[in-house]
């Protein structure tokens, strides 16, 4: 990243804030997406179940990304009552647990759709500020470590989805009334108490909502790579649950339990993965100044653990390609984060140039559901088609990885 300014080292109550509020974060979503949501698209719609997610994804995500460029782009340069990222982090927290309520409310697969939509525009107003908080506040030198920290926040998410909303509770409103009381409660008191930079006052315009940041090679591949391996983590969050209960055989191995349960144990599982891996990677990357090996690396892993499923569908297969698949996450997304920020080619335009790499992010949530309806309706044993997908893509992902030259 190429300033003048160095941010001063942060301290331990500041790293303990941020990873509570990123997890905060994460809880508002993962649990919806994996969870949540299949279950409201099949009830509202039986027998459509996996279509009605996927139109839903799709439109969601186009919410997503655009809320998350200009939400970072504003508060880059906003003034007044709006300036600097703490009123977006708050203001959208709320609104996030408000939407998390009125999808569960909702009474027809169009006002689930609706429902969705304004969620994921109330999760980017808080989401993109609070990304570019790493930027904003963290040295380069201290980045692998709270990138280790604030990774925390997918897979303590992913085991509270695991855990708590699909083994513990049953009620749909009772679980996204718990999933609203976290949000506020672990974000809320980082966005109040957070200290901002001091940013030059410059006019907020035409120009600074440009993708201008996408001219700079390292940039570039970076967000091709993130882009790629999304998509694969995007098929495996949802159609999981659906290869599941038709490519396995959980039914006849748990005959007590139900799919989702069974969804949340494997979750739990790759959650375990996850952190370990994906805490150890943070700090080594540190350590060795080496990113790439180590996104590349969790790249590929997750590409085994989708073949895997494939090509052990029998249980105990799926167990161990979650775990292979959740490894990789956790490393992949520990150090990529860290990598992100040290090829922002400004500091300056931090919460723009992050709300572009968030497309990275939303773009695959239309694509791979999208990729999805296609095999679905045009494929047989479309869940087969679905991993293979997403196996590609990782190992493309890692590939794009290794063109960056700026970090090493």
């Amino acid at each position: 990243m190429r300033d003048a300014a160095v941010p001063a080292p942060v301290r331990p109550a500041f790293v303990m804030g941020y990873t509570l509020a990123q997890i905060g974060a994460y809880v508002a979503f993962v649990p919806l997406l994996n969870i949540v949501l299949p279950i409201q698209a099949d009830t509202l719609s039986p027998g459509n179940g996996s279509l009605v997610l996927s139109q839903v994804a799709i439109l969601g995500a186009l919410a997503a990304g655009a809320t998350n460029f200009i939400a970072g782009t504003v508060s880059d340069r906003a003034e007044g009552p709006l300036r600097g990222r703490r009123p977006w982090i708050v203001g959208g927290a709320l609104a996030t647990s408000a939407a998390c309520l009125a999808i569960v409310a909702v009474p027809t697969s169009g006002a689930l759709v609706l429902a969705v939509v304004l969620f994921q525009i109330a999760l980017n107003i808080m989401f993109g500020p609070l990304n570019a908080v790493l930027a904003d506040r963290v040295p380069d030198v201290q980045k692998g470590m709270v990138s280790a920290m604030i990774g925390l926040g997918f897979p303590v998410a992913t085991l509270f989805a695991a855990l708590v909303i699909a083994v513990l509770l049953r009620d749909q409103t009772l679980r996204m009334l718990v999933v609203a009381a976290t949000v506020i409660t672990l974000v809320v008191p980082f966005g109040l108490g957070l200290k901002e930079p001091t940013r030059q006052a410059a006019p907020l315009g035409l120009r600074r909502l440009s993708f201008y940041a996408l001219r700079d090679r390292d940039f570039l591949m970076a967000f091709v790579s993130r882009l790629l391996v999304q998509v694969a983590i995007t098929l495996n969050v949802l159609y999981l649950l659906f290869f599941l209960q038709q490519e396995t055989d959980i039914g006849r191995r748990f005959p007590d339990l139900r799919a989702e349960a069974i969804l949340g144990w494997l979750m739990a599982a790759a959650t375990m993965a996850s952190l370990v891996v994906g805490f150890a990677g943070g700090f080594l990357s540190d350590r060795f100044r080496r990113r790439k090996a180590f996104v590349a690396s969790g790249a590929l892993m997750m590409g085994g653990g989708a073949l895997l499923l494939i090509a052990m569908p029998q249980w105990p297969g799926p167990l161990v390609a979650q775990l292979l698949f959740g490894a990789g996450l956790g490393l992949y997304s520990t150090v990529d984060v860290a990598l992100v920020a040290e090829v922002l080619p400004s500091r300056e335009n931090a919460g723009r140039d992050l709300g572009i790499m968030n497309l990275a992010i939303t773009l695959p949530q239309f694509a791979a559901p999208l990729l999805g309806m296609l095999l679905i309706s045009m494929a047989a044993q479309a869940m087969t088609w679905i991993f293979a997908s997403a196996a590609v893509f990782a190992l493309a992902g890692a590939l794009a990885v290794a063109r960056i030259s700026k970090v090493m």
